[in-house]
């Protein structure tokens, strides 16, 4: 069974294994030796973190908000799957969780972002239910807009 809880400081070390097993998200994000100040970035954004257990044992990460100022929408914005647990559906469960929580909110739509050029990101979120919506460009990098119909 998967559940969700909100992330504590206890759970640092989860998630530095899931990013230092995850060079693209690093190479997009942040280093692990300034992933602290990257979670603090993100609090202005007012969203979650949350951790994903099965069994009471952490398998994955997320950062999603449910009203982004860019489109006043959902976004889910980081999915991290523990390393010893990736391919394993792990992930698409866990957005199919969220996309529940927003429709039971009596939100539409799910948003996600990728960077155009990671083919692997967009096929995994196309594999767990996101369809390809449009391009933008932000900063000079092309993104691949996708959305998940709730």
């Amino acid at each position: 069974m998967l559940t969700a809880r909100m992330y504590q400081e206890e759970d640092f070390s989860f998630l530095l294994q899931c990013v230092k097993e995850s060079p693209e998200w690093i190479s997009e994000e942040t280093e692990p030796g300034l992933l602290e100040e990257y979670l603090k970035k993100y609090e202005m954004y007012q969203g979650e973190w949350r951790i994903w257990e099965s069994n009471g044992e952490p398998v994955a990460i997320t950062f999603s908000i449910e009203w982004s100022p860019s489109n006043e929408k959902p976004w889910l914005g980081t999915i991290l799957v523990h390393p010893s647990k990736r391919s394993q559906g792990i992930g698409e469960r866990v957005i199919r969780m969220i996309a529940a929580e927003l429709k039971e909110k009596g939100h539409k739509v799910l948003f996600a972002g990728v960077p155009a050029e990671r083919l692997a990101w967009i096929q995994f979120l196309s594999k767990a239910g996101f369809e390809q919506f449009k391009m933008e460009k932000n900063e000079g990098e092309d993104y691949t807009i996708l959305i998940f119909p709730l």
